[in-house]
């Protein structure tokens, strides 16, 4: 049975990983391929969390129990199984977290950015969508997702086989990634 090739992209918020997906998915296009991402996955009602700078309770988006695991790794596993795809590409904060998840993909890459500029782009994307004030988005970044991604998903970059700067896609990097991919396809 032929198996997908499985790409992971993991990273905190505002990272790139959605916007390396879809780089990856334009650029290889001529492969059949799916994309699963854990933003479509979070459990509800979320977990809290007190802020260790503020005393305050946030809905807490950046820590593992955010994620209905279970149903995403069943998403996963059906995904992998299927014969008719080429490439499945796994993205989120949590994928180079679980164990189960690590030992289904092929390469795993880390996009590292520095957390100011994360906080930024955070805060020009959740305006456009109208989720809150500058100062409302900047508050929960520094009180609380700040504080979780540092907990869980910074240490996941040592189970990466690539780490990427987020700060732009250099043509060359992509192009070395998706020289892999293919490489292992044919």
């Amino acid at each position: 049975m032929k198996k997908p090739f499985v790409v992971a992209i993991a990273g905190c918020s505002g990272s790139g990983k959605s916007t390396l997906s879809k780089i990856l998915l334009d650029d290889l296009k001529d492969f059949r391929t799916e994309l699963l991402a854990t933003d479509r996955y979070f459990n509800r009602p979320l977990p809290k969390m007190i802020s260790p700078l503020s005393g305050l309770e946030y809905d807490d988006y950046n820590c593992p129990e955010s994620l209905n695991f279970e149903k995403y790794y069943e998403d996963v596993k059906a995904l992998v199984s299927r014969e008719d795809l080429d490439i499945v590409i796994l993205e989120g904060l949590t994928v180079l977290y679980f164990p189960e998840l690590l030992e289904l993909e092929d390469l795993k890459i880390y996009i590292d950015l520095d957390p100011e500029i994360r906080m930024y782009r955070r805060i020009v994307r959740n305006m456009k969508a109208g989720r809150g004030t500058m100062e409302e988005i900047a508050d929960f970044y520094l009180n609380s997702a700040k504080y979780s991604e540092t907990k869980y998903f910074l240490p996941t970059k040592l189970n990466a086989d690539i780490i990427l700067g987020g700060h732009n896609f250099q043509e060359k990097a992509v192009k070395i990634i998706e020289g892999y991919i293919r490489d292992e396809l044919c």
